[in-house]
């Protein structure tokens, strides 16, 4: 029962009197916390108490239904609630939170829904919703002075049709592939210049750790890195988990490519870690690190075919295939051929795959590719034997992995593992179907021939050399020659970086 507050009434007449003189008078309550609220009479119309019985969790509060779950077009369900106090569904308190973008990288967000609580009756209408993913929201009902006092989860049916991926995500993973490619392009660029198969800029022996362009590797892949590990270490998070095979092979790529330049470099984990202090870290213990990450995410992995990526979908959902290409990479680098050469054969044996007659510039969707992607920049070589021609400006690719390469590989692990018959049958389908006749009858010098006629498209041709002892001959390099020097500019920012050897006297 609510009571009028007579001196409320006092303060009113009085207000009411002396009106003419412009006096406003104000009404203050003093709380047993020592706090004071104050308002304007003026401005109250009634004041008045009223009876609030506060919650007593050994007098549950109990309903007819535990759960609600909603299909995707919604719908209005009625609860029966049993409860000995007056209910609201107001109370509580909210605290307001940043902007999350990984909580908005998945199309997903809370069942959308109004309530209505009257005499013991819970009114919830569910709206239709257009989340491919659709969190479950707790609906409660709290006491008079705001407690909690009953809760009930509602879910509902996300909408099949919509995109899995937000446009949040979407960005995000268009940033992912434009940082891989642009890494990749740079890799490339290198690799042909420092072995001589395209000769433009001057890329030579010896380098000098001053110079833009060494800066302009390391610091492209690791920017790449970078934005890759903000998203790998939330792969945890609900929705999320489908993004981690993506993330395991960017980073595997980038690291390999780093490893193969420069030897050990710092290697992160977190984000959050201070990118520019770790020191280097050795380049088998980084590749086994991403061994373990590989083998571990390639059994959530599709066997198909992804070839030409031009769509976050296909760079998210990116094929077995290609995690096989990558691993297979790292084993053989550090000499485990027995290791590499059944990933490889995997991929032969899929017959998803096959040898096209072009030795470079390759259709984006040819049946040799693997992994390519669109490329904001110029990446391609038009190519007549080992002497470039000219750049095909037009043609805007970035080739990652070829079926060609698979194959040169294969043979690479048969020589090794002392198979020179099986190897020669590889060999041979590759220079066959191009059209490349064979100076070599050795086989390792066979397999250089041809990789220097086709991997002008992708690079990889100087850790080929390196791994298989023919670099320092074919080069004509240094022993120090076969890692690039790191970068003056990470040295001097970097306390616990040091320099490779073989570089430390150059100067300006």
């Amino acid at each position: 029962m609510k009571k009028i507050f007579p001196l409320f009434l006092c303060l009113f007449a009085l207000s009411q009197a002396v009106s003419a003189q412009n006096t406003v008078y104000r009404m203050h309550v003093k709380m047993k916390n020592g706090s004071t609220h104050t308002v304007k009479t003026d401005d109250v119309q009634e004041v008045y108490f009223t009876a609030s019985q506060p919650y007593d969790p050994s007098h549950p509060v109990t309903a007819d239904v535990d759960a609600i779950h909603a299909p995707q077009e919604g719908g209005t369900y009625i609860v029966h609630i049993n409860a000995d106090i007056p209910l609201s569904t107001e109370g509580g308190t909210t605290n307001p939170s940043e902007y999350d973008l990984f909580s908005h990288f998945v199309n997903q967000g809370p069942v959308i829904l109004t309530t209505t609580y009257t005499d013991g009756i819970l009114t919830i209408t569910v709206a239709p919703t257009t989340r491919y993913i659709v969190n479950s929201l707790d609906v409660k009902l709290y006491d008079l002075e705001g407690t909690e006092a009953f809760s009930l989860t509602v879910s509902q049916d996300g909408d099949s049709n919509a995109s899995f991926i937000s446009s949040d995500g979407d960005n995000y993973i268009a940033s992912l592939a434009t940082a891989m490619r642009e890494s990749h392009s740079k890799y490339r660029k290198a690799d042909l210049e420092y072995t001589g198969l395209l000769n433009m800029d001057g890329f030579k022996a010896p380098l000098d750790p001053y110079d833009y362009r060494i800066r302009q590797i390391w610091y492209t892949i690791y920017q790449g890195i970078n934005r890759n590990t903000q998203l790998f270490q939330n792969c945890d998070r609900p929705g999320l988990d489908v993004f981690r095979p993506m993330c395991t092979v960017l980073n595997s790529v980038a690291y390999y490519e780093l490893v193969t330049f420069f030897g050990g470099v710092p290697y992160y984990t977190n984000s959050d870690d201070a990118m520019g202090y770790l020191p280097r870290m050795a380049p088998n213990e980084i590749f086994n690190n991403l061994i373990g990450l590989l083998k571990s995410t390639m059994v959530n992995m599709d066997e198909k075919v992804t070839g030409y990526i031009d769509n976050s979908v296909k760079m998210y959902s990116m094929s077995k295939d290609i995690a096989r290409v990558a691993l297979a990479d790292i084993y053989m680098y550090q000499g485990r051929y027995m290791e590499a050469k059944p990933l490889l054969e995997d991929i032969v044996n899929s017959n998803r795959y096959s040898l096209v007659p072009a030795v470079d510039n390759l259709d984006p969707e040819c049946s040799e590719i693997i992994w390519s992607q669109q490329s904001s920049l110029p990446t391609r070589v038009q190519a007549k034997n080992t002497t470039v021609v000219w750049f095909n400006y037009n043609d805007y690719l970035c080739i990652m992995q070829t079926y060609a390469d698979v194959l040169l590989s294969l043979a690479e692990c048969e020589t090794k593992l002392n198979n020179d018959t099986q190897a020669k049958e590889y060999l041979t389908q590759v220079a066959t179907t191009k059209g490349i006749e064979l100076t070599s009858t050795e086989t390792l010098a066979a397999i250089s021939e041809v990789r220097s006629r086709i991997q002008t498209d992708f690079g990889g041709y100087f850790a080929f050399l390196k791994r298989t002892g023919q670099a320092l001959s074919t080069l004509g390099l240094e022993e120090y020659q076969l890692l690039f020097p790191i970068p003056q500019d990470e040295l001097m920012m970097n306390p616990n970086l040091t320099q490779n050897p073989g570089y430390g006297a150059i100067t300006r």
